[in-house]
């Protein structure tokens, strides 16, 4: 079939020849519902000129980009395809249903696409430094914790990631880390008899003379040195950012 309009070589030439004799058929003197469609897709360089758009009706329009698809396989042509068969639009009046096969298939070949477009933009070390930075900011760091607490006040919630938790630790596809939750029972410094009569009674700098607690400039709170450093100042959650 010859290829008038101009399209780029495809990996499935028999299905290039379909979609080109599909669009050569098409007259655009229908009373039909129709949808505007580029007959160059626009990732591929087409452009809004009359001569590259066609009035299609939706079943037409969903033929199309499967053949396009089919064709190409590429990622373009394979998350135009998806989102036409998933996601609805108040403009359009699609009612197709694909068989379960094509989906699966699609479905498959969508999510390849998406994993190696990710990983291809997280090598980039200006895009990693980009959503690290987003992703440990403070309002972050504040609305995932937030959200966390919310989710493990539900009962069913908190009973099945545990069990989730319990059944990866079993298999061993999770390590049980204790070196983030400190050093524990007799290798603890603080449980030292030396160190305990350095932090207890008298001794403790909270109950010396003239000792004053700081207070939090941000919300005002008054607590110890140590939740100070860590919980407060530069750190307080009252900070707008």
């Amino acid at each position: 079939m010859r290829n008038i309009y101009r399209m780029p070589k495809a990996k499935s030439a028999h299905y290039l020849n379909r979609y080109i004799h599909f669009i050569s058929s098409i007259t655009n003197d229908q009373d039909l519902i129709c949808e505007k469609h580029h007959i160059l897709p626009r990732s591929m360089g087409g452009g809004d000129d009359i001569n590259n758009i066609i009035r299609l009706t939706p079943r037409q329009h969903y033929l199309a980009h499967w053949m396009l698809y089919k064709a190409y396989q590429s990622r373009e042509m394979t998350a135009a395809f998806f989102s036409m068969s998933n996601q609805s639009n108040q403009h359009q009046h699609r009612r197709q249903y694909q068989s379960s096969k094509i989906y699966e298939q699609l479905r498959i070949a969508f999510r390849n696409d998406i994993s190696i477009s990710t990983t291809d933009r997280w090598t980039d070390p200006v895009y990693r430094q980009k959503h690290t930075d987003s992703n440990n900011n403070i309002k972050t760091k504040s609305l995932r914790s937030a959200k966390a607490k919310q989710l493990w006040q539900d009962p069913e919630y908190r009973e099945k990631m545990l069990v989730l938790r319990k059944t990866a630790w079993s298999e061993g596809r999770i390590k049980r880390d204790h070196s983030k939750c400190g050093v524990r029972g007799e290798n603890n410094p603080a449980k030292r008899p030396e160190v305990k009569a350095k932090n207890s009674g008298d001794n403790h700098y909270s109950n010396r003379s003239g000792y004053v607690r700081p207070t939090c400039p941000h919300c005002g709170k008054t607590t110890t040195v140590t939740n100070m450093k860590r919980w407060h100042g530069i750190n307080c959650k009252s900070i707008i950012v």
